[in-house]
């Protein structure tokens, strides 16, 4: 099993002795676990920037025209915003499937508070897990699958969960259309 270790420090209260425990802080099996990009980037050109610019500009005249300065402020906010994101570089985070639940980086997500899953896998474009959730701040999770085989993760998260075809959402679709 790998894993963590954490230290827990134990006070005897009749001689002051420290004792020390070294245990795995993962005490449940893992299944399979995985590292992947936490979303696909494409490299952006100096022309996505400026349509990004022109897009916000345009926002920003339309509010002063409107004389609506909050909206005007939060155009430039936005696009502003948006073209600092489209820059920033995705962090590897680690997957797991588990015994008790799917695993994302340091979040444990139980198997009681998910309801379904959907590999969509059509490399190269797509190879993602979609995982649904009882919770209704967080209805659907979405797992980049990098290299791990999609076969295994199936084999594994049927035993738990039920598998429902889930249509990929129309956020990314646009995303991925417009290379964000």
């Amino acid at each position: 099993m790998t894993g963590r270790l954490i230290k827990l420090e134990f006070n005897n209260m009749e001689n002051k002795q420290k004792e020390t425990y070294s245990g795995p802080r993962d005490p449940f099996l893992t299944l399979v676990s995985w590292e992947a990009s936490e979303y696909e980037h494409f490299e952006k050109s100096s022309d996505w920037y400026w349509a990004v610019g022109i897009i916000a500009c345009g926002f920003f005249i339309v509010a002063i025209i409107l004389k609506n300065f909050l909206f005007a402020i939060i155009s430039i906010l936005g696009g502003f915003g948006l073209a600092l994101y489209g820059s920033r570089e995705p962090k590897i985070v680690s997957f797991a499937i588990t015994s008790r639940g799917l695993k994302i980086d340091n979040n444990l997500f139980t198997y009681d508070t998910l309801k379904s899953f959907w590999l969509n896998y059509d490399p190269p474009h797509v190879k993602e897990l979609y995982v649904i959730s009882k919770k209704a701040m967080l209805p659907q999770i979405t797992i980049p699958l990098g290299k791990a085989d999609p076969n295994e993760i199936r084999e594994h998260l049927i035993k738990f969960i039920e598998e429902k075809h889930t249509d990929e959402p129309l956020s990314h679709i646009i995303a991925r259309f417009l290379r964000f």
